[in-house]
């Protein structure tokens, strides 16, 4: 990579946020399956494509999730509530019933009964059965004792997760594309509410459905000299209802830059541009995709992954995963000629999960505030442009392609 002066990075800072205002420019959120998730494909392919770099197009099925309102009406109140996400409709009603924990849930008789849960059993959101990269067989036995009573609906009383659902309070407790029946949830206050009702009448309207549709996962490569490759990922995805600049337009926006500051560049390994379309989803289809198209990732060098990086006020974060003393002398020499990337902790989360799971080398880029950025920003709308600082995110793509070709 040709040196990078204070003009250059003023140029590249600017491009990039150039790229994180078109992300989010596209009409709101960017959830796999819908017309926004498409257009964001299509801007960021055909970006790798003016930099002269082939484009792979893989097309995955997805499915779409539209929805509506949706309230309960409990003893002459109206309460309104958030649609799971990939909920079946409802308009019905009947018996209030209650469970906080796993045997109560297993207890439950009654059927056609709204079933609200809370406590114990709804501190954490339940873990998807089809779920490509790990599974809870706790969760699938409780989903399927819930499906096996038949209700009108499950309501969640839920409040703030950051390990698993970031800032979102409420968080939907269930979004598992298959789970056959109506659910929704409500916050914790509104769940006291619900108890103080239980045993009267429940009417639930739920406007939610779940269609087929189809996405994008793209591969954009500059070729090296020699056999394996380098990958440098960052999802293009967001959560419904928010602008996802931070997570993860910022990312993309960083890799849009490093792939400027490396094209034209000669690379030892080839190095694979990967706009990751599916981290914030239920079934990752994009990453699923890309699996099938590349292999078992056993000639991958190392994997550079982006992700809720460049937040206003705080360094990037550069985390190692079994790194080899070659790699992690690029990376340390990369870490000393950094003006804001800084060694950080461990972050079990993301994209790069996928390749350290699986034994190959990757480093993450986040901020060094991420609990604050999990705990009050992701995964809702507070998550806007205004949150991100381009001239971090310059200094992340300069990082990331000082380190590609030396490998």
């Amino acid at each position: 990579m040709a040196h990078v002066d204070d003009r250059d990075r003023e140029h590249l800072a600017k491009a990039i946020r150039g790229h994180v205002d078109a992300l989010c420019g596209l009409g709101g959120d960017r959830f796999p399956g819908t017309a926004r998730n498409r257009a964001a494909t299509d801007y960021v392919a055909a970006a790798l494509e003016s930099l002269g770099l082939d484009v792979e197009r893989i097309p995955f099925e997805a499915p779409e999730w539209r929805y509506g309102a949706t309230s309960l009406e409990v003893e002459g109140r109206t309460i309104v509530a958030h649609p799971g996400p990939f909920s079946r409709s409802a308009e019905a009603g009947g018996p209030l019933v209650e469970a906080s924990s796993a045997l109560q849930i297993e207890a439950l008789t009654t059927r056609r009964a709204v079933i609200l849960l809370h406590g114990e059993i709804a501190r954490s959101q339940f873990v998807p059965r089809d779920y490509p990269w790990y599974s809870d067989d706790t969760h699938a036995t409780l989903l399927a004792a819930l499906e096996s009573l038949e209700p009108i609906a499950v309501i969640a009383a839920t409040g703030k997760n950051p390990g698993t659902t970031g800032a979102q309070s409420p968080f939907p407790l269930i979004e598992d594309p298959g789970f056959r029946v109506p659910s929704a949830y409500v916050s914790l206050e509104v769940g006291e509410e619900l108890l103080a009702a239980v045993g009267a009448d429940a009417h639930v309207q739920i406007d939610s459905t779940t269609v087929s549709s189809t996405g994008t996962q793209l591969i954009a490569r500059l070729p090296g000299s020699e056999p394996g490759r380098i990958v440098i990922g960052a999802h293009v995805d967001s959560k419904p209802e928010t602008l996802g600049a931070l997570d993860n337009a910022a990312g993309v926006a960083t890799l849009l830059g490093a792939a400027s500051l490396l094209s034209g560049t000669a690379t030892r390994r080839t190095v694979e541009f990967v706009p990751f379309n599916g981290e914030d989803h239920a079934t990752s289809p994009g990453e699923v995709a890309y699996l099938k198209a590349c292999g078992d990732l056993s000639d991958v060098h190392l994997m550079i992954n982006i992700d809720d990086a460049g937040f206003v006020g705080a360094p990037t974060a550069c985390s190692e995963y079994g790194l080899d003393d070659a790699a992690r002398a690029v990376v340390a020499e990369a870490l000393s000629q950094a003006e804001t990337v800084l060694p950080g902790p461990q972050w079990p989360s993301s994209d790069h999960m996928i390749f350290a799971m699986r034994g190959i080398p990757a480093i993450a880029l986040t901020t060094q505030d991420v609990e604050t950025v999990t705990g009050e920003i992701t995964h809702t709308p507070a998550d806007t442009p205004d949150r991100v600082d381009e001239a971090l995110l310059a200094d992340a793509a300069v990082f990331a392609g000082r380190i590609a070709p030396a490998l």
